[in-house]
């Protein structure tokens, strides 16, 4: 084991250091609403984004564009649309050379209309922190052999998170802390055809009540704090119309209808499958580097395999996008009842 690093300064980006507010702070339920889909809405063409100069790279077949040669901060809202736009059809775009770590708290949010957030700011703001006095991932699920842990962020709620940007502020001075993520509509295809007709009529539970929040709060909190809603396992991209599997191993718990034997065990099956290195793609962060993503078709895991005691310090913004629906109507069921 590395020996525990000690910080021999303060963070280079101290207005983003998270805040909680004191006592009980219930989650927020949010009602569905009509979500807005940039995406949607954009040139097909991308003439904004992928215009002359601009160097677009696949990471892998299946995930992931490294963009070089344009500034996200310089982009009009036609442009903002193309990248919404590239994301659902991509899963990952990282943007590399990029001065949106400089640009202030409400440039980034006109730019990209819960947890930890910087003071002054929002919710919408989450800020991922790590140092030898907040400790990491690996401090918040105490001694595993492991420690991935693959999701997507708050689908709790009905209106589920969409087009999301995260960027780096400061990263561990010895490496490690990258990124991962994976392709949920790209796992979906690589199940077998008799497979992918059992679970289109699935739903799932999810809750708040996350392995992160239990870890963090403890379970009596968690509980009583606990917003829930069902969610289609197989939902359809309400932009690129592909079905994905639409599973979340911190926060979707339980397939509806099914005894906890039977609905762990499918569940088991498809949090490995999704692992995969067919599916995946993994970050390494640079100074200047921003990553978008599409939540509803990506899951992503941190790699928190730092040294203890480095620090580590992104931020992301997490809009809401539609209410998930299921990728195959006529054969979705929401009952509990055969």
């Amino acid at each position: 084991m590395l020996p525990k690093a000690k910080s021999t300064s303060g963070p280079l980006y101290p207005a983003y250091l998270p805040t909680r507010p004191d006592g009980f702070t219930a989650t927020i339920d949010v009602p569905p609403f009509e979500g807005d889909e940039p995406g949607a809405r954009a040139d097909p063409s991308k003439p904004n984004l992928l215009k002359s100069g601009v160097q677009a790279t696949n990471v892998t077949p299946r995930i992931g564009s490294e963009i070089r040669g344009v500034q996200l901060s310089e982009l009009t809202k036609e442009g903002l649309d193309e990248v919404a736009l590239l994301a659902a059809e991509r899963g990952v775009l990282i943007f590399r050379d990029q001065d949106f770590a400089d640009i202030g708290f409400d440039r980034q949010r006109d730019l990209h209309p819960t947890m930890g957030y910087p003071e002054g700011t929002g919710p919408e703001f989450h800020v991922v922190y790590a140092d030898e006095k907040a400790g990491n991932l690996r401090t918040l699920l105490g001694q595993r052999t492991s420690y991935d842990l693959w999701h997507v962020d708050q689908t709790f709620t009905s209106n589920v998170p969409s087009t999301t940007f995260f960027w780096v502020l400061e990263m561990p001075e010895s490496g490690g802390g990258d990124t991962a993520f994976t392709s949920l509509s790209a796992a979906y295809e690589a199940l077998s055809p008799t497979f992918k007709h059992v679970l289109a009529p699935l739903s799932l539970l999810h809750t708040s009540a996350s392995v992160g929040e239990v870890a963090r709060v403890g379970t009596e909190r968690a509980l009583k704090e606990a917003v829930s809603t069902i969610h289609p396992l197989v939902i359809r991209h309400p932009v690129t119309g592909k079905p994905s599997l639409f599973v979340n191993p911190t926060i979707a718990r339980k397939i509806e209808g099914m005894l906890p034997e039977e609905s762990d065990s499918i569940l088991k099956f498809l949090h490995e499958h999704i692992r995969s290195l067919d599916f995946s793609c993994r970050l390494k962060w640079e100074k200047g580097s921003v990553v978008v993503w599409d939540q509803r078709s990506v899951a992503h895991s941190a790699v928190p395999d730092f040294r203890d005691g480095e620090r580590r310090h992104v931020v992301r913004i997490i809009p809401y996008g539609s209410v998930s629906q299921p990728a195959f109507p006529d054969l979705y069921s929401k009952t509990d009842e055969v």
